[in-house]
């Protein structure tokens, strides 16, 4: 293996690693985005769903907003918002089902 060859290649893991954590570091924000986002949902759904309200997440003022318990040290708003109503939309409807099943 001519020298230059091995250089490459003994840099390669350095710049994958710090890749990864990179991702690593992305799709945590983007986990506790969505888990705020499900925990809040699961909360208004149920909520609706006492107060015999009907099915609708996107009508919830903290979907709306998309934006709860935000941190810039999260990056992008944009990103977080996406995230954060993913997760609300599927809390939502679980809180909502689980709350009219008792009825």
């Amino acid at each position: 293996m001519s020298l230059l060859a091995l250089g490459v290649w003994t840099s390669m893991p350095a710049c994958a690693s710090t890749g990864y954590r990179q991702d690593r570091a992305e799709r945590r924000v983007e986990r506790r985005a969505y888990d705020n986002g499900f925990r809040d949902g699961v909360r208004a759904g149920r909520d609706d769903a006492r107060h015999r309200e009907r099915f609708d997440p996107v009508g919830a003022r903290r979907y709306r907003q998309g934006d709860h318990d935000y941190d810039r040290r999260y990056g992008s708003r944009d990103d977080y918002r996406r995230e954060y109503r993913a997760g609300f939309e599927q809390g939502y409807s679980q809180g909502y089902r689980q709350y009219r099943g008792r009825d």
